[in-house]
């Protein structure tokens, strides 16, 4: 039986960051390079913390003290000269579910279009989304075959009718030796735009036949660690990842995750962000210049009323409405930015398979690809919508 969800997901306000349940914080210390191990453990011993585990990729430790005393210790030891920086390793709500803006009627819709083209429908399993930019006759070039698409996010159900072809074996950030399954539905809904098979039923992706890689970070509440976002983006970057969707965020920047960001770049992935849904300024790290953010459109060619805006907006796509998998073997139908970004991610397949290797070869294609959507400010759509057909590899 089909379900239709209303949702919307939004990128959760600063007042709503919160402290993981514990009587300790976490603390995560970037040391300089050329310090053993032995010696960062003794710095941290000399201040007091209780190591917690090594981000060798980055030079990072964790480490745990007692609440009270977390500002003093940070203080004292960003004038140590081993240490650049140190942050907290924060949990909060990366995602945050609530009912939609109410939607246009039928009527409203289709009052200005052509009476034989109703823009939010699904059109057999082709979702209106993905029929706006134009994947299906894109398939004629290619489908996404030999592209490998990281969603990083709350896992994927993989048992899914329209993903279980196309699901690669994953990451779990929380605990790599259990699978990265989908607890919360997000990831599995994300998934499903990327990649979803053509079979002529369900729904369907924007590259069909793009390997989805999922990469757990988030819990059951759409909650994580600072550092489950690390490692997740260092896990994507090791492991021969050519896209990474991050239908995730936060208002609060940090210097590890920019640097995580930096490192699965440098490692040949194009990361797609959600610009974020305050209806306010992009959040992170869709705001980081290493990241291609995505804001969202409606079926009337609008920008969408929750959608974040700013200059670091790259793209539009279809982010009202969208529907798309549930784990189960169910659909719904979400609203937000996260559902725009996956739409960019499947696009950004299609390059790839047709040649564009890397986050700015990635980037320059959907570039000469995409088109300004008329009314809308460039803060509002960057370079605007994305056609499939236009995409250039140079």
């Amino acid at each position: 039986m089909r379900i239709l969800v209303m949702l919307a997901v939004l990128l959760v306000p600063a007042a709503e960051l919160v402290a993981a349940p514990h009587t300790s914080k976490r603390m995560i210390v970037g040391f300089k390079k050329g310090l053993t191990p032995q010696a960062r453990t003794a710095k941290l011993n000399k201040f007091g913390l209780s190591q917690v585990e090594t981000i060798a990729d980055l030079g990072l430790e964790v480490a745990e003290m007692p609440v009270g005393k977390f500002q003093a210790t940070a203080f004292r030891m960003m004038s140590d000269p081993d240490i650049y920086y140190v942050e907290e390793d924060f949990y909060t709500i990366w995602l945050v579910n609530r009912v939609a803006p109410v939607l246009p009627t039928l009527k409203a819709v289709t009052s200005t279009l052509p009476s034989f083209h109703q823009l939010n429908a699904t059109a057999g399993e082709i979702p209106w989304g993905i029929a706006r930019v134009s994947a299906q006759q894109a398939w004629k070039k290619t489908k996404g075959a030999g592209v490998r698409v990281a969603v990083i996010d709350t896992g994927v159900d993989c048992s899914h009718p329209d993903l279980a072809a196309n699901c690669a074996t994953g990451f779990n950030a929380f605990d790599k030796k259990k699978a990265p399954l989908d607890d919360q539905g997000h990831g599995t809904h994300v998934a499903g735009t990327i990649a979803a098979v053509a079979d002529g039923k369900g729904v369907v992706g924007v590259a069909p036949l793009a390997t989805i890689v999922p990469v757990k970070v988030l819990d059951a509440k759409g909650g994580g660690r600072l550092t489950t976002i690390i490692k997740g983006l260092i896990w994507v970057g090791n492991n021969n990842i050519d896209v990474a969707n991050m239908s995730l965020g936060s208002p609060r920047g940090t210097i590890f995750m920019r640097l995580a960001v930096s490192y699965a770049k440098s490692r040949g992935v194009a990361v797609i962000a959600a610009s974020g849904n305050s209806g306010g300024s992009v959040g992170y790290p869709a705001a980081y210049g290493n990241t291609i953010a995505v804001a969202a459109s409606d079926s009337s060619d609008a920008v969408a009323k929750f959608s974040s805006r700013g200059k670091q907006v790259d793209f539009i796509a279809p982010g009202v409405d969208v529907k798309s998998t549930l784990p189960g073997g169910k659909y719904g139908r979400y609203s937000g930015t996260s559902m725009a970004t996956p739409h960019v991610a499947g696009l950004a397949a299609l390059a790839v398979a047709r040649g564009a290797n890397g986050f700015d070869a990635v980037k320059a294609a959907l570039g000469r690809g995409a088109a300004p959507m008329g009314g809308l400010t460039d803060k509002e759509q960057g370079k605007g919508m994305i056609d499939a057909t236009l995409i250039d590899v140079k």
